[in-house]
């Protein structure tokens, strides 16, 4: 077996959320792994705009962005997405409405921030981060939408409300935290992209592998050949995984690419 690609989740995996800060020791294993002609890819729940500095400066390859909805390449192109249709979208909306939920949509440039900002529990570490503030657009109005359709939705609540609206719902929750969830299309996740990713490369499965550590990971895990879970990650992800590295910490990217035998 021979590795061709190798996928990252960012939150907790590339990216260690206690020191907002892309350890060094990964800088220097995908540097490594990159001139060993390896190609590199990310996953991620944020949008493409929304990596911040520390992580566009790892030059990903692809860019699997908004849980699965956008997939682009180093230059911004993009090369897949799908979009939210507008029913569904109205539906989500007037759902986050009834619950006084939290509510962000994605669109292709920027994030709308429709309604109760204090409740997305990620929007202020974003923010301030090196990201910057221009992604971020405050959007009472909470009509964008009739512009353009998003890709994917960040929806903050009660998570038993929520999942009892996702039962009935066409779109895909995927849960990263007590009460936050990623929203899009149905039948999209960050699992269908990579497929989608590798149909384009002409890659096979057993020739990908993967490192994740969240709940949102399990579809691009099951996507994979070879699954490594960080030592931090979540038991379900640990559960489904070929290995187990170190933490995000304690060199989990370089010790996981040891194991692969890329480095």
């Amino acid at each position: 077996m021979s590795i061709q690609l190798v996928i990252f989740d960012v939150d907790g995996t590339l990216y260690d959320e206690k020191t907002h800060q892309v350890p060094s020791s990964a800088i220097a294993a995908i540097k490594a792994m990159k001139k060993k002609q390896v190609r590199f890819a990310i996953a991620t729940g944020r949008a493409p705009y929304g990596l911040g500095k520390a992580i566009d400066s790892l030059h990903a390859d692809y860019v699997i962005a908004d849980s699965g909805g956008l997939v682009v390449d180093q230059t911004g192109t993009i090369l897949w997405k799908q979009d939210i249709p507008y029913t569904d979208v109205c539906s989500l909306l007037t759902f986050a409405q009834e619950i006084e939920a939290g509510l962000v949509f994605k669109f292709p440039r920027h994030m709308y921030i429709y309604q109760n900002p204090e409740k997305i529990e990620w929007l202020l570490g974003q923010m301030n981060s090196d990201i910057g503030r221009e992604p971020f657009i405050f959007h009472p109005e909470q009509d964008r939408h009739f512009l353009e359709l998003p890709q994917c939705a960040s929806l903050h609540g009660d998570a038993k409300q929520i999942l009892a609206f996702a039962k009935n719902s066409p779109l895909s929750f995927q849960q990263f935290s007590d009460t936050g969830f990623d929203v899009a299309p149905a039948g999209v996740d960050k699992g269908k992209a990579v497929t989608r990713l590798l149909q384009l490369l002409q890659i096979e499965p057993a020739d990908c592998a993967c490192f994740g550590d969240s709940y949102n990971d399990r579809s691009m895990m099951e996507a994979c050949g070879r699954r490594i879970a960080m030592g931090n990650a979540a038991a379900s992800i640990k559960a489904i995984a070929d290995h187990v590295t170190s933490d995000v910490d304690k060199d989990g990217i370089l010790n996981g690419l040891r194991y692969l035998q890329i480095l």
